[in-house]
This record gives C-alpha cells, structure tokens and sequence, in this order.
C-alpha cells in the first residue's frame, strides 16, 4: 500500500528535476535572474524538492534585461512587414514575369515542348 503512493511521488520529482535541469542547461544567461546555471543545477539536485520550485520561482527572468517582452510572430507586429503593393499590381508584375520567362524559353533556341 505504501509502495502504490510513494513510488509515483518519488517518480514525479525525478521528472520535475529533469525538466529544471534542462530548462537550466536551455536558458539564455540573460534571462537568469541571480546566481549562474552551475549553482541552480547544483541547488535543483541538493534540495530535490524545492530546488526546481526555487529555479521556476525565483532563477529564470520572465522578461529579458532590457525590458523586452518575447511575442510570438503570431503576436509580434513587426515579424512580417505588409506588403505595400495593391492586388492588381502584384497581378501585373507577376504575369509580367511570367511573359518575360515566356520570351526566353522560344521554340527555336532548343528547347522541346509538347
């Protein structure tokens, strides 16, 4: 009986140090708050428990130093820039292209089209 509720708790904090200390070894120094990543994954392993409740609390920035907030592309306005040319003129400069490849590829240089 005993054994069915330890076990699983044991194999929780194993996981969850697992993950702290990845998120250790993957985070940018930037976004560390205090200390450096040695002695976080030093603490996460010593203080099992509380060590990763600690990195995820009190180790990692949420946002960098400067002040920035890290915005997905879906979220960030400037991750791509709008086009600034109408529909029509993208048409236009489109079949404009298509016509000028059209020229070069004429029947009489070579190439065998059916």
């Amino acid at each position: 009986m005993l054994a069915r509720v330890i076990v699983p708790i044991i194999v929780i904090l194993i996981a969850v140090d697992i993950y702290a200390l990845a998120d250790i070894a993957l985070t940018a120094r930037d976004r560390i708050r205090s200390l450096n990543k040695f002695l976080w994954a030093l603490i996460v392993i010593a203080v099992t428990p509380i060590g990763a409740i600690l990195w995820f609390l009190l180790g990692k920035a949420h946002r960098s130093k400067t002040g920035e907030v890290f915005l997905a592309p879906d979220d960030d306005p400037n991750f791509r820039v709008p086009d600034t040319e109408t529909v029509d003129e993208r048409i236009a400069r489109l079949e404009e292209e298509l016509r000028k490849l059209d020229d070069e590829d004429e029947p009489g240089k070579g190439t065998a089209r059916d």
